[in-house]
């Protein structure tokens, strides 16, 4: 097969030699919280929501030793409300905010 007068040209970019990536670490779940690695959702079909909730339950969500049922819409409520909190944080930390006593107190 004659080779292509451009393959010295082709993907310059690539390298010789492979990247050594640290694939053989061990994993350790608590460099990223107490609770990081027992968190977990488990769907449950079929289910009636209790009191006067109006959607079925989809699942129960376990953090830790903790589980709740939860509905569609208190999904909906959570994942809005670490939304914001992980946006606020977000900000603050970009206005400076690194402690309770910063920033400007509102009496």
């Amino acid at each position: 097969m004659k080779k292509s007068r451009f393959s010295k040209n082709r993907q310059q970019w690539k390298k010789e030699n492979k990247t050594i990536h640290n694939q053989n670490k061990v994993f350790n779940p608590k460099q990223y919280g107490d609770v990081w690695g027992s968190i977990n959702f488990n769907h449950e079909w079929g289910r009636t929501p209790q009191g006067d909730a109006k959607g079925p339950v989809i699942g129960k969500l376990v953090i830790g030793n903790q589980s709740h049922e939860l509905t569609f819409t208190e999904t909906n409520k959570i994942i809005e409300t670490l939304r914001d909190a992980q946006h606020r944080y977000n900000v603050g930390t970009r206005l400076g905010r690194t402690n309770q006593d910063a920033g400007v107190k509102f009496l």
